[in-house]
């Protein structure tokens, strides 16, 4: 909703004469400065958008010391939401430039990277883009004069993302609850396929007990054109062989420790879409996404 009506403000405050959109601007709370408009030669949403975005930060200096660090992610979030909008390459430029703009200033660096993290890749984020968040972190990774255990961490996560990109083949290997190695290669063929990634937690249990019972995905997977792998992110153990026989009907088990080194898993539950040539569709969906993906009436 606030992304809503931040969308709102900018396309009536372009409409407003100078005088009265510098009042209302001025008038914002929890912001480090009043935002640009847009004249009245942009006259789509996605050219004020994209004005508004490369426009953003003229006024504010990120080499110097942030100071109010609430107001910088706030301010930093109502950037990001203009995102939606806006052309691709005005965003991934606009990116690019505010990055190297905080190169000087390796303390607002590191900052810029953990409110990029938050906003872009957490698990609380509201808009997921692997696309921009690399364009955020991929300097931060090759930056020196950050702290090790940063970079490192950044290029954790520059290799995951780059590993399970949409669009390209996904195939790993795991233990079955027979105790064989298998790989996705092996599945029987179907149309599509749901990779569900689970953990010892009490969520991977709620999301697994929830897709085990919906009625629209059990149809699914019942016709056969849909195949369900659900890969537990442990070791084997003939404990957990045990307990695999009570996952869902028509389910596929599997485990591996692996997992979370080698896949885009930021969140547990998770689940991956891929076609029938193993292509990845889409990727760390929330068990509610998908479960409104297979059921209109969700």
């Amino acid at each position: 909703m606030k992304h809503i009506l931040l969308l709102f403000s900018a396309l009536v405050l372009a409409s407003l004469p100078v005088a009265a959109q510098v009042q209302l601007a001025d008038q914002q709370d929890g912001r480090l400065f009043a935002y640009p408009m847009a004249p009245d030669t942009c006259a789509t949403l996605e050219s004020r958008c994209n004005y508004i975005i490369s426009h953003f930060w003229d006024d504010y200096d990120i080499s110097k010391p942030i100071t109010d660090d609430a107001a910088f992610e706030s301010t930093f979030r109502d950037f990001v939401d203009f995102f939606r909008y806006a052309h691709r390459n005005v965003v991934l430029g606009t990116v690019r430039d505010l990055v190297n703009k905080a190169q000087s200033n390796t303390s607002n660096l590191q900052k810029l990277g953990e409110v990029a993290e938050r906003t872009l890749y957490g698990t609380e984020a509201e808009y997921w883009s692997d696309e921009v968040y690399v364009a955020f972190i991929k300097p931060l990774a090759a930056n020196k004069k950050l702290p090790r255990e940063v970079r490192e961490r950044y290029v954790r996560q520059l290799t995951q993302i780059n590993s399970v990109q949409v669009g390209s083949v996904l195939d790993i290997e795991y233990v079955g609850a027979d105790g064989v190695k298998h790989s996705l290669k092996e599945l029987p063929e179907a149309k599509s396929y749901i990779l569900l990634f689970i953990d010892d937690s009490t969520d991977s249990m709620i999301g697994r007990l929830r897709l085990s019972t919906d009625v629209a995905l059990n149809a699914l997977l019942e016709s056969g054109n849909v195949k369900l792998l659900c890969l537990s992110a442990n070791k084997y153990s003939a404990d957990w062989a045990a307990t695999a026989s009570g996952y869902g009907e028509n389910w596929i088990v599997g485990c591996s420790e692996n997992l979370k080194n080698n896949l885009d898993l930021r969140m547990l539950p998770c689940c991956y879409i891929l076609d029938a040539e193993r292509i990845i569709v889409d990727k760390a969906l929330s068990v509610e996404r998908l479960m409104s993906a297979v059921n209109p009436n969700y």
